[in-house]
């Protein structure tokens, strides 16, 4: 396949086109734009291309703005780091979407829906780029600051989220485990707990954990490409990443 990169961080932009070449040494990077203007002019002059790669966010504006102009049957995924609104956006128009740091396995699973969608040649309409556009003009999405949890009896606490290491599973219950050491069971799940937190901050780095950068003390190398996280509050604990998620938390991490 023939692709168009748009991003303004030159690092995500390279990122990006190893990893797409990473998964199709064939797929060839036509070019990386930076900005709303340099996608308006290539468009005047060029119309081959088989899928888009977006930033949401350039320095001059949002990408939805430029694309209004590039062909309908152009399948696009979208790249955001913080965004819901749009999310939700995205999946009602049937576009695909990649939350950043962007993971190999996710970008796989989305070229192969965009290939689908070349053999269905469903095209991506100007009204769904609009109604992407008025979702992301919605009051800003916050994250979580707070929990309030329930303990003994009556009896509430409010835990900060500044304060919590890590958040994991623990005898089939979810805890919250604070940098003070002490852990708080809460009835939520990970997979909830994960949208409302910043992922400049939390990570997934496993099926049983969510840690706090700042409680992230090294990374230990293991066999197979696997990782071992160890956390300052909690030294005896050994959180394992698998080699495929394993780019990810050091790019997460480094960032």
């Amino acid at each position: 396949m023939k692709f168009l990169i748009i991003e303004d961080e030159q690092n995500n932009a390279e990122r990006l086109k190893r990893l797409v070449l990473e998964i199709d040494k064939a797929h060839e990077i036509l070019d990386v734009l930076p900005s709303n203007a340099s996608v308006r002019a290539y468009f005047e002059k060029n119309q081959t291309i088989d899928l888009i790669l977006a930033d949401i966010q350039l320095g001059d504006g949002l990408s939805f703005e430029a694309l209004r102009q590039a062909p309908a049957n152009i399948p696009i995924i979208f790249t955001t780091a913080y965004d819901h609104y749009a999310v939700q956006a995205f999946k009602y128009n049937s576009i695909d979407y990649l939350l950043k740091p962007i993971d190999i396995d996710e970008l796989r699973i989305a070229l192969s829906k965009v290939k689908n969608v070349h053999e269905a040649e469903t095209p991506v309409t100007t009204d769904a780029l609009c109604q992407l556009l008025a979702s992301v003009k919605q009051p800003p999405f916050r994250y979580r600051e707070r929990f309030l949890i329930s303990r003994h009896g009556d009896e509430q606490i409010v835990v900060l989220v500044d304060s919590v290491s890590m958040i994991g599973i623990s005898d089939g219950l979810v805890c919250i485990y604070t940098n003070d050491g002490k852990s708080y069971p809460i009835n939520m799940k990970l997979d909830e707990l994960e949208k409302q937190l910043d992922p400049r901050y939390f990570m997934r780095v496993n099926r049983q954990y969510i840690v706090h950068a700042s409680d992230v003390l090294k990374l230990s190398l293991l066999f197979m490409g696997k990782i071992r996280v160890h956390i300052k509050s909690y030294p005896n604990l050994e959180i394992t990443v698998s080699k495929e998620k394993a780019s990810s938390v050091k790019k997460w991490l480094g960032a």
